[in-house]
């Protein structure tokens, strides 16, 4: 199986784990401040707490994050191997905090914010489908609580960052790893 796959020797030429560490605690905590602050201006809150605007600040959040990293590498050479995992490392670290804020947020500082969560997606699901597993669907919906939304939240902008990642690295990469053919990498053993 291994000779259909190609295998790669890739150098990591910096610190991505202080990196994503840093860079993610920045991106979750720009994300909480932005839904906290659409939340407190005045009007309606967001329908969910995971939507665009969270994406979108994820996205600049890893983009940016990659072109600091990359220009603080000396001569700017990186691989998209460094830049998967510092973009991956980035969208866990920010989900998890994003995910504690959301928990605090709907639990704590808010509590009528989980039900507003639970009443726009019901409107959602109730004009799709009148189905008994939509009825079912709708009553477990109903028992969300601050935790149900925190994880949604932090496991959906987890999954997010993969997708954001691989366009992030492929745009920032400067350096492509050595193809290693099946013959060198069993001599190497």
């Amino acid at each position: 199986m291994a000779r259909f796959f190609r295998r790669y020797k890739s150098t990591i030429y910096g610190n991505y784990r202080r990196a994503y560490l840093m860079y993610g605690a920045v991106t979750g905590v720009v994300m909480a401040v932005v839904v906290a602050l659409r939340n407190w201006m005045g009007g309606a809150p967001m329908s969910t707490p995971e939507n665009y605007i969270t994406e979108l600040v994820l996205a600049a959040g890893i983009v940016w994050a990659t072109w600091r990293y990359r220009k603080g590498l000396p001569d700017g050479r990186v691989t998209l191997k460094e830049l998967m995992l510092l973009g991956l490392g980035i969208g866990v670290v920010s989900g998890v905090l994003y995910g504690l804020w959301t928990w605090l947020h709907c639990g704590v500082l808010d509590s009528s914010l989980t039900e507003h969560y639970n009443d726009c997606r019901i409107a959602v699901m109730d004009d799709a489908d009148s189905s008994p597993e939509a009825r079912i669907a709708v009553e477990q919906v109903k028992k969300y609580t601050a935790g149900d939304w925190a994880f949604i939240a932090g496991f959906r902008t987890a999954v997010m960052s993969v997708i954001i990642t691989f366009f992030s690295a492929l745009i920032f990469r400067t350096e492509k790893g050595e193809i290693v053919s099946h013959s060198k990498k069993e001599t190497k053993q």
